[in-house]
This record gives structure tokens, C-alpha cells and sequence, in this order.
């Protein structure tokens, strides 16, 4: 069970840009438990809150709205 988590949290990387039915999310720092992502409406948008959820619980949410991965930024 552990091996299984670290590999869906290797899925989930800084600058990725992911497209749901309601806008976008961009995840800005991942943890080793928790995500900070922003919630956006378009792709381009400079200002949102950054909010902060578990790996599983965002990657059980993208699951479930199918959640397709846009663009993967190159990390800095």
C-alpha cells in the first residue's frame, strides 16, 4: 500500500495544468501528503486563491471529473 500511494503521488507534479468540467486546476507545490493547487475558470488566469488538499483526495477528484492533464510545465 505504500508503494502504491508514492507512485500516484509522483503523478501529480509542480506546473501541471489540469482541465475539469467546471475550469482548471494548476498544482503549485506538492508535499509529501498534501497538494497546494489553484481553481481556475480559464487556463491564463493570473489571480486565484491557492487552496490545499490531500494527494489522494485531488487525485480521487480528478478522477472522478476525468480530468486530463493540459500542459506540464518545466520545474525551475
Amino acid at each position: 500500500m505504500q508503494t502504491e500511494a508514492t507512485e500516484r503521488g509522483r503523478s501529480l507534479q509542480p506546473g501541471q495544468l489540469w482541465k475539469i468540467e467546471t475550469g482548471y486546476v494548476h498544482i503549485v507545490e506538492v508535499g509529501k501528503r498534501l497538494v497546494h493547487y489553484k481553481a481556475l475558470r480559464q487556463p491564463g488566469q493570473r489571480v486565484a486563491a491557492i487552496r490545499m488538499i490531500g494527494i489522494e483526495s485531488l487525485l480521487k477528484y480528478l478522477t472522478f471529473c476525468e480530468g486530463q492533464l493540459v500542459e506540464r510545465a518545466a520545474v525551475i
